[in-house]
């Protein structure tokens, strides 16, 4: 009896392949993305780097998200592919074939496809992971020391995922074997989707959720904030996307039918109709597409965003080759601390240059309306502002410049934000408390670049030039900041021995209110950061767009054999050919297109919220909008061409 059924297993998979084959196809690709993931995680030569750490956590995000999409789409893939040979399994049962045979005959078919599809995907996996290794390197801009090597223990965790999501796919349909009767099993397959009641009920709850969504999305605008309630937003619009999709275009579609001007047209009754009983079989499908299009925008977006802000990020917060901060509360500290930095500077390997020393008092202000109010504000506040607050002096001696203020005068230089005309600005602290009032506004942009910049995040942001920066100070509020900044003349090849040297001098203080940064030693950790988040952001897109292309792909198809047998009907009716083919073609047109379309309307409405996401790792609002600007136009490009390809099976179908 087992021969038999490995007989009819290997049969079946054959016959059917125009089913399994997509599924294969499926298969294969997300386990080529676990395993290149895994792999890329688990590579031992980076936990030596810097930044080697945030980098294979990174991947290991990555993995877990890779698992849960790798889930959802063999789910998928494999309650079409059982729906559609329902009949087939209910004909074994009426010609006498018991269910624990049926079970045993879905099981054979399921390992043989399972084998296969993982092993080639294993297979591919290692080859396409000495490609992606070779990639990581040229992003994170590193290649010394760093070899390819198999990685076996990324085998067994990928055969452990994929064996236990097959495994539930086993149980799922052996349980719909025998729960099912071989008469429903061949009825399963005509079987439509239920209208459901209250669908205009239903359909005001999802425009309300994504209402919700929406304002949450416009209405923040303190970067903290909006990543806190990123996740949040993300869950309403994915809940509202399916409701809508459910019963908002059947409302929609319902209205549309009630007009009977509109609706009593040839051309406009086949289309009506049919996209009805599309919307009620499909809104799920259409919805996932819709869902997976937004993920694939708004990760790549961001991921690219923040990889091509990297050298800008670098560059303003690290605008020398070193810098060492002393933060202290009393002015009388900072003295002891030129002593330590001259030691330093005296390992350098080269030659010092472009030596600055300069003093500043971090201070962050409340909106009101004249300006802007010290009292009572933090860095996660919002609207806010952050305040550089430096001496006239320094700045005069830093820009050449003659600037002068009096005791309760500011002269406010704009770097940063919408909010450009000012005329005072509320303060305390421990020995001054006034209304300052702004002297003049000037533009500080040039101070920027060469501050280095904290990595504070404000909507607005100023210098604040002043007769005496201690006097802002407020130990409740933060610290004073005595800064030294040099670049040097040493040859790269060198810059890690002086670094080290540089560390050396520091370790024999013993010192916590000192810092000492290298932009060489920090540029390792931010393309290594930035580089796999990349290419995890790569490796997430291509396994939501592989649920995409397959949700799609599916649609299309049974789409294709439910407007055949229509496509004879309506002939039959008297309706011209013409008329049908038009018909057909603006129902395609639609449904394909309509995910698509709200995905971009998904997309638009969170750009606000992941640009300030992205403006707390240092990167510019107009690097994200070109990212997501080229990347959606990428997608639309890709979207067209799946669309030509699946098209070209719907319409061999219906011209059977």
């Amino acid at each position: 009896m087992f021969n038999l059924l490995r007989s009819m297993a290997i049969t079946n998979l054959r016959k059917n392949r125009a089913l399994y084959g997509p599924f294969a196809l499926a298969t294969v690709m997300v386990t080529v993305v676990l395993y290149v993931t895994n792999a890329l995680a688990a590579t031992p030569e980076f936990a030596h780097l810097e930044g080697g750490s945030a980098m294979a956590k990174t991947l290991s995000f990555g993995f877990v998200i890779v698992q849960v999409v790798s889930l959802v789409v063999v789910l998928y893939a494999n309650a079409f592919v059982m729906k559609n040979r329902a009949k087939e399994f209910g004909l074994y049962g009426i010609l006498g074939l018991d269910r624990k045979n049926i079970q045993l005959l879905s099981f054979i078919e399921l390992f043989i496809f399972a084998v296969l599809s993982i092993g080639a995907g294993l297979i591919l996996g290692v080859i396409f992971h000495a490609a992606s290794f070779a990639i990581l390197l040229k992003l994170i801009q590193y290649d010394v020391g760093i070899h390819y090597s198999f990685q076996f223990g990324s085998i067994i965790a990928v055969l452990l995922t994929m064996v236990a999501i097959f495994v539930l796919v086993f149980f799922m349909n052996a349980t719909k074997i025998y729960m099912s009767r071989p008469l429903e099993l061949l009825k399963e397959k005509k079987k439509g989707e239920k209208k459901g009641r209250a669908v205009t009920v239903r359909a005001i709850i999802g425009l309300g959720i994504l209402g919700s969504a929406y304002y949450m999305s416009q209405s923040i605008e303190s970067p903290v904030k909006a990543l806190l309630y990123f996740f949040l937003a993300v869950l309403l619009v994915v809940i509202a996307t399916y409701i809508l999709f459910d019963a908002g275009s059947i409302a929609l579609l319902s209205i549309l039918q009630k007009n009977k001007k509109l609706f009593y047209q040839p051309t406009n009754f086949i289309s009506i109709s049919n996209l009805q009983f599309r919307m009620r079989k499909n809104a799920a499908g259409l919805a996932s597409v819709c869902i997976l299009s937004t993920m694939v925008l708004v990760t790549m977006a961001t991921t690219v965003a923040l990889q091509r802000g990297t050298t800008a990020t670098l560059d303003r917060n690290y605008p020398t080759d070193y810098s060492a901060v002393a933060y202290f509360i009393v002015e009388n500290e900072m003295n002891q601390y030129p002593p330590i930095v001259q030691k330093i500077k005296e390992q350098t390997k080269g030659q010092v240059k472009d030596e600055k020393t300069f003093l500043n008092v971090i201070r962050f202000g409340q909106r009101m309306e004249n300006g802007f109010d010290f009292a009572n504000v933090n860095a996660g506040d919002s609207p806010a502002a952050m305040f550089t607050i430096v001496s006239v002096d320094q700045y005069n001696q830093m820009f050449g410049t003659n600037y002068t203020v009096g005791d309760k005068e500011m002269i406010v230089g704009h770097i940063k934000g919408d909010v450009k005309q000012i005329s005072e600005v509320k303060t305390y602290s421990v020995v001054y408390n006034a209304t300052i009032k702004v002297k003049e506004m000037i533009d500080a942009t040039p101070y920027a670049k060469v501050m280095p910049q904290l990595p504070y995040v404000a909507d607005n942001q100023y210098v604040g030039i002043v007769k005496d920066p201690m006097q802002f100070m407020n130990p409740a509020a933060g610290q004073a900041m005595y800064y030294f900044t040099w670049n040097t003349t040493t040859p790269f090849a060198s810059r890690d021995a002086e670094w080290a040297a540089y560390k050396n001098v520091m370790s024999q203080y013993k010192t916590e209110k000192l810092a000492l940064h290298s932009k060489h030693e920090e540029a390792k950790t931010l393309y290594a950061f930035m580089g796999s988040l990349l290419l995890v952001g790569a490796l997430l897109s291509i396994a939501f767009f592989i649920g995409a292309v397959l949700v799609i792909y599916y649609k299309q198809i049974s789409e294709g054999y439910e407007d055949r047998d229509r496509f004879v009907i309506l002939q039959k009716l008297g309706i011209d050919q013409k008329t049908i083919k038009k018909s057909i073609n603006r129902q395609v047109l639609i449904v394909f297109f309509l995910p698509l379309v709200t995905a971009f309307i998904h997309t638009a409405f969170a750009f606000k919220m992941y640009r300030k996401i992205i403006e707390l790792f240092g990167v510019d609002g107009s690097v994200t909008l070109n990212a997501t600007l080229v990347i959606g136009a990428i997608f639309v490009v890709v979207y067209l061409i799946v669309f030509q390809i699946t098209s070209r099976s719907y319409y061999r179908i219906i011209k059977r």
